[in-house]
């Protein structure tokens, strides 16, 4: 399958990313829990675009204009439905902020998701995230972002009693 595409610089073909990521691409942030983290938990944020088989040549036109950043994968549990993700505050910096400001901001109807999400992606490159108080706060903030039909696997209240305690709960958990 021939993956380049022949329009990414084509200033009308990045609106149309851009309208694209509005109807079919998310921001969020996980939040992982482990006993190796310093406080138990970490968090990581990741954009993703979802696509039909058909349209893949669109998601690799995310991971072309990114310069090879990111992955395109089936989607667990859909194998006709394929999404293109990246990962991690330094390329979601470099690569998805700029093109969102751009490209998906200006008509954008989730402008609050999408400044709170902003706001984890930087406070996580500034290195929040390694102080108890801040992580609090980016953590309870992550929470705010509800996808569609979303839920979190663990209550906020759980993550954040990891927060508080976590060798106390990873010895209940053994």
């Amino acid at each position: 399958m021939d993956t380049t595409n022949k329009y990414i610089n084509n200033p009308s073909y990045l609106w149309f990313l851009g309208g694209f990521v509005e109807g079919e691409g998310s921001n969020s942030v996980s939040v992982t829990i482990h006993k190796n983290f310093k406080f138990g938990i970490n968090i990581q944020p990741v954009f993703n675009v979802s696509q039909h088989k058909n349209g893949l040549n669109i998601l690799y036109s995310f991971k072309e204009l990114f310069e090879g950043a990111g992955s395109v994968v089936a989607k667990s549990g859909s194998p006709d439905i394929f999404v293109y993700t990246i990962k991690g505050y330094k390329q979601i910096i470099k690569y998805v902020l700029p093109f969102l400001e751009s490209y998906v901001q200006p008509f954008s109807c989730k402008k609050e998701e999408f400044n709170i999400f902003k706001e984890i992606v930087i406070k996580s490159s500034e290195g929040k995230q390694r102080h108890k108080e801040d992580l609090i706060y980016l953590v309870k903030l992550a929470y705010t972002l509800q996808g569609k039909g979303k839920t979190r696997k663990r209550e906020l209240s759980e993550i954040l009693q990891i927060i508080e305690d976590k060798n106390a709960y990873f010895q209940i958990q053994n």
